[in-house]
C-alpha cells in the first residue's frame, strides 16, 4: 500500500511538472510569435489555464499529503496535549466538511458546463470544473486516513515525531 501511494504522489509531481513545463511552453512560444512574426497561437490562452487550474489542484493534493500547509499555532502551543489533539481532531473534521461543501460545488458546475465548449478550442467547460471533483474526492480519502492515524497516535506524542501521520 505504502508503495502505491509513493507511486501515486510520484505521478502527481510529474503531472504538476508537466503542467509547468507545458504552461511555460505555451506561453513563450505564443509571445515570440506574436513580437516576432505578428502572429500567434489561438489555444494557448485555454490550454494554459486548464493547465494552471489541474496544477493548483495537484499541488494542493500534494501539499495536503507533505502537510505543506499553512498552520497557527498560536492557540494548540499554550494548551494542553490533549486539548490540542481535540482541536486538530476539530480541524480535520472542519477540513473534511469544508471539502464535502466543495465536492457539492464541483459536481454541480462539472454537469452544468460538461456540454459548453471552451471559446477557442471546444474543449469542454466541464474539464475546469473536473479538477476540483478529483481534489475533492482525494483529498477526503487522504483526510480521512490522516484523522484515523492522528486518533490512533496518543495525546502526548509530538507533531513533529510522527512523519505525514506515521509514528516513526
Amino acid at each position: 500500500m505504502k508503495e502505491l501511494l509513493k507511486l501515486y504522489f510520484l505521478v502527481l509531481k510529474v503531472v504538476i511538472i508537466a503542467c509547468l513545463i507545458c504552461i511555460t511552453a505555451l506561453i513563450f512560444t505564443n509571445v515570440v510569435l506574436r513580437y516576432g512574426f505578428n502572429s500567434g497561437l489561438f489555444f494557448t490562452e485555454e490550454i494554459s489555464r486548464l493547465a494552471f487550474v489541474w496544477l493548483v489542484f495537484a499541488g494542493s493534493q500534494l501539499m495536503l499529503h507533505e502537510k505543506g500547509h499553512i498552520g497557527v499555532d498560536i492557540l494548540t502551543s499554550r494548551v494542553s496535549p490533549r486539548t490540542a489533539k481535540h482541536l486538530l481532531t476539530l480541524t480535520y473534521l472542519l477540513m473534511l466538511f469544508t471539502t464535502s461543501l466543495f465536492l457539492q460545488g464541483s459536481w454541480k458546475q462539472t454537469l452544468i458546463n460538461l456540454h459548453v465548449g471552451a471559446p477557442s478550442t471546444g474543449v469542454s467547460m466541464g474539464l475546469f470544473y473536473g479538477a476540483g471533483l478529483v481534489f475533492c474526492v482525494l483529498s477526503t480519502i487522504l483526510l480521512c486516513a490522516q484523522l484515523v492515524k492522528h486518533l490512533a497516535t496518543p495525546a502526548g506524542v509530538p507533531l513533529s515525531s510522527t512523519a505525514h501521520g506515521v509514528l516513526k
